[in-house]
């Protein structure tokens, strides 16, 4: 049976291993609110993720690419719930 590439796993670096759960102090331009749409979760400024590559960035800050290789990550994962989700579930519009 063939197998593919492994699936890249971007993840929180959290040096402490448990994730801090934050309230949204800051909110991206054009009414966009960031959160995980299974649990919503919303990152913090400084919650960062690791790419393949070993670069560790905010995904939010470049609508997930990376900016150490230019891979697109299309599925982001939660540090909170540790389900992944579609990257652009996660912002959304404020009404």
């Amino acid at each position: 049976m063939p197998v593919g590439p492994p699936r890249p796993v971007p993840f929180r670096f959290d040096p402490v291993g448990t994730p801090a759960v934050h309230e949204a102090d800051e909110k991206p331009p054009g009414g966009q609110r960031i959160r995980c749409p299974r649990c919503a979760w919303e990152p913090a400024r400084e919650d960062v993720w690791m790419c393949t590559c070993l670069h560790v960035w905010n995904t939010f800050d470049t609508h997930g690419v990376c900016p150490g290789c230019g891979r697109r990550w299309l599925e982001t994962k939660c540090p909170r719930c540790k389900r992944w989700s579609p990257h652009d579930d996660w912002y959304e519009e404020e009404g």
